[in-house]
């Protein structure tokens, strides 16, 4: 964990930007949700304009990712994955609107969703594999909100007065958040309650992950829905969320079961890689509604530069350490 001083971490800079958010929610609360794609218009041209960096990251991630789209179409394709950005924030803002008037109800789809009640018979609960696509906080309420009992594990906003009001709007369905440090106990006690425990897999994992194949690279990947899978007989259940005619889409994939993976010579990785390669053939689908601006390769670009050979002792197809090395060799460091 990083350390130092950060202007964001100063109590009445925290308090600011919170009764700043609130201002803007307020706003963006005065217009219908059919409005959402005008505003966020406006909202992505402001997040390009001043986030230069992390277009940057977007821009090279596509370079380097096959087979998403050709090298003179990046720019444009980074403008549409910011328009994506900018629709999802307005989304989230609008979260407040939505719930006075049930209004998420009418935009979120659930489509296959007898493979988790299914699974629910079984009675040892589902982890629903996710990934940073088009509205992913609209449709965990959605879930909630149609009676499943759904456990999301997410990392905790620095601001406590921001965390405490996404606390509150996103367990108003009966969501329950848990915070990702130190979550496991909270993890396996949703599971043995027979609920749904929802872990987003497509973040850089740093160290703490193993590496499998994204796009065509090397990627530290969480690990943890394989280890519980593995561990308790846990079905997955891979996710595809989606914006479609001014609807959000949640998705069921077929299951993935652990009895498949027990006997392979190492069950954790593969289990892994199997449900890394199901979330990348959902992005795939509707490539601009990914969180292409996060720093995915990361870890393994590092890796590459500094330790090769262990690199490619975790990351068995070895012929693509080649690209890492390409990523490496450019702005790989940029974090």
């Amino acid at each position: 964990m990083k350390h130092g001083f950060r202007l964001r971490r100063v109590p009445p800079v925290q308090l600011a930007l919170y009764i700043l958010l609130r201002a803007v929610i307020m706003v963006v609360g005065m217009f219908h949700y059919s409005a959402a794609p005008a505003v966020a218009r406006v909202i992505s041209f402001l997040l390009r304009l001043l986030d230069a960096k992390h277009a940057r990251i977007a821009a090279k991630n596509l370079s380097l990712s096959s087979g998403v789209c050709r090298p003179e179409e990046i720019p444009a394709f980074v403008r549409r994955v910011y328009d994506n950005l900018g629709l999802s924030f307005v989304e989230t803002l609008m979260i407040p609107r939505l719930m006075g008037h049930r209004g998420i109800s009418k935009i979120v789809r659930l489509e296959r969703f007898d493979l988790i009640e299914g699974a629910l018979r079984e009675g040892r609960g589902v982890i629903a594999v996710i990934a940073h696509q088009a509205s992913w906080e609209l449709v965990g309420l959605g879930v909630a909100l149609a009676g499943y009992p759904l456990n999301s594990l997410a990392r905790p906003v620095e601001n406590p007065w921001i965390e405490d009001y996404l606390a509150r709007f996103r367990t108003q369905t009966g969501q329950r958040i848990i915070p990702k440090y130190h979550a496991l106990g909270e993890m396996v006690r949703a599971l043995r309650r027979n609920e749904i425990l929802v872990v987003q897999v497509d973040q850089d994992a740093r160290h703490f992950g193993v590496f499998v194949d994204f796009f065509g690279r090397p990627a530290s990947t969480h690990r943890s829905p394989a280890i519980l899978s593995l561990k308790y007989g846990i079905p997955i259940a891979p996710v595809n969320i989606y914006r479609e005619n001014g609807l959000c889409y949640c998705v069921i994939g077929d299951l993935i079961r652990p009895a498949d993976f027990r006997d392979r010579q190492d069950p954790i990785r593969d289990l892994t890689q199997a449900y890394t390669a199901r979330m990348e053939e959902f992005i795939r689908m509707h490539p601009d509604q990914w969180f292409w601006v996060h720093d995915r390769w990361k870890s393994a670009e590092r890796a590459a530069r500094e330790h090769p050979e262990l690199l490619r002792r975790r990351y068995s197809l070895g012929a693509r350490m080649e690209s890492a090395r390409e990523a490496a060799s450019g702005d790989g460091a940029e974090d």
